[in-house]
């Protein structure tokens, strides 16, 4: 049995993370021969030192040409860009309900660690929801972007041909890449805080249950004193013996107390591949946090981590996941089940009770 929103879930990273990957390469294939329009109306003087390269000066400077040739290249791949912040969003959609009913499942309706699991539930949300709209929003504000970029007049402002439009489209583009790029570290640190409330509450279950039970204790020489006693009890008392007892005295029964294994929810090897896949993810924040110290060192190995961690093993942990959850929750269903039904046998022999006039001691 497999839960079918973990494997929408992991098919939906699996495909993102994959579109991202080509568009990255696209645009580092692009970056060595820009393709720069000289025959567009109105284009933006080249420059003498302008290179046919990625040049990290050009950018700074904020060169009209250089910005109006690197959105030629994005517009051309804004359908890759779309479709997989699309599939990004639909996948941190599908996750959020395993999780959340995880954090259900372990705490058993409520009722165990309270606070650990709440936390879980909401990194879950809270993580889910983010980055759902953030994805939506990336995929709003490069249509619009790339529609200025296409068919606005960027050139001509105060002189002819000075290209300030462009410096200021770009610098909107950066500003807005550096707040999704705040967006996509917490989406690590969630995924860190969700394997670490996880990895805990498993390794905190209880592993043995107590079972009890009754016993009857037979003495062949109580008997023959019990017998002897009851005897003198009848001279006394006109008791019949011949009329049987209708059930043995308390005192022939023993309370038993075993201790029965409890299966964990979730495997030891699943959870701890999933503190793996959380530390996987701390460095891909902090990668991505310092990239403002050194951009091309540590967006390598953010790029790095992200491929790894998106299309490797987050989708492995979530398949994973989509396993034993299914299996997990039937277990915890059968056993509320259960507790029901003892719960409302007591009840209602509590209730002949009362009306049988009795004392409940």
């Amino acid at each position: 049995m497999w839960d079918l929103k973990c494997i929408a879930a992991a098919l939906c990273f699996l495909t993102s993370n994959i579109l991202f990957i080509v568009h990255g390469a696209l645009m580092m294939k692009e970056n060595n021969s820009n393709s720069y329009d000289a025959n567009k109306e109105n284009s933006a003087v080249k420059p003498a030192s302008y290179t046919q390269s990625y040049s990290y000066t050009d950018w700074k400077d904020l060169d009209p040409a250089y910005i109006e040739s690197r959105w030629l290249e994005r517009v051309d791949s804004r359908p890759i860009m779309m479709v997989a912040n699309l599939f990004g969003a639909m996948a941190w959609f599908w996750l959020m309900v395993p999780i959340v009913q995880s954090a259900w499942v372990l705490s058993r309706g409520g009722k165990r660690d309270l606070g650990p699991h709440m936390l879980l539930a909401a990194l879950a949300i809270c993580g889910s929801i983010t980055e759902f709209l953030a994805r939506l929003l990336t995929v709003g504000m490069t249509n619009a972007s790339q529609w200025l970029a296409k068919d606005f007049n960027l050139d001509n402002w105060d002189t002819e041909g000075d290209g300030t439009g462009w410096r200021v489209l770009e610098m909107i583009h950066i500003v807005t890449r550096g707040m999704l790029l705040w967006v996509d570290a917490f989406e690590a640190l969630a995924l860190f805080g969700i394997v670490i409330v996880l990895f805990y509450s498993v390794s905190t279950e209880p592993r043995f249950k107590t079972k009890r039970s009754s016993s009857i204790i037979i003495n062949s020489e109580s008997e023959d004193g019990a017998d002897a006693a009851s005897g003198a009890s009848a001279v006394t008392t006109g008791v019949d013996d011949s009329v049987p007892s209708s059930s043995p005295p308390p005192a022939a029964f023993a309370a038993v107390t075993t201790k029965v294994p409890v299966k964990p929810t979730f495997s030891k090897c699943f959870i701890w591949f999933g503190l793996f896949v959380g530390l996987l993810a701390v460095v891909d924040f902090l990668a991505d946090v310092l990239r403002f110290v050194d951009w091309r060192l540590f967006g390598t190995i953010a790029m790095a981590t992200n491929a790894l961690l998106g299309v490797i093993f987050l989708p492995i942990w979530i398949l994973c996941l989509g396993r034993q959850l299914p299996m997990a929750t039937e277990r915890f269903e059968r056993e509320e089940r259960r507790a029901s039904i003892l719960l409302s046998g007591r009840e209602d022999e509590m209730t002949s009770l009362k009306g049988n006039e009795r004392e409940i001691s």
